[in-house]
């Protein structure tokens, strides 16, 4: 079975802040706010964002 493989890029949130933008491969989207410097967001998906994948059932969330 083919698994989906987001992509994650650190973002420049409008006003202050950096965030993590979640691209999943047919489109969807999601995004983590809340980091202080692009460091912060760069680091977080070095550390974490395979963890986070693996927490999220390889998919996107589903809308009810």
């Amino acid at each position: 079975m083919f698994e989906q493989r987001p992509t994650f890029v650190a973002r420049k949130n409008p006003g202050s802040g950096w965030g993590v933008d979640i691209l999943w491969p047919d489109g969807e989207t999601e995004a983590i706010k809340g980091f202080v410097t692009e460091h912060d967001a760069d680091k977080w998906i070095a550390q974490h964002s395979k963890t986070w994948q693996e927490n999220t059932n390889d998919g996107p969330p589903k809308t009810p």
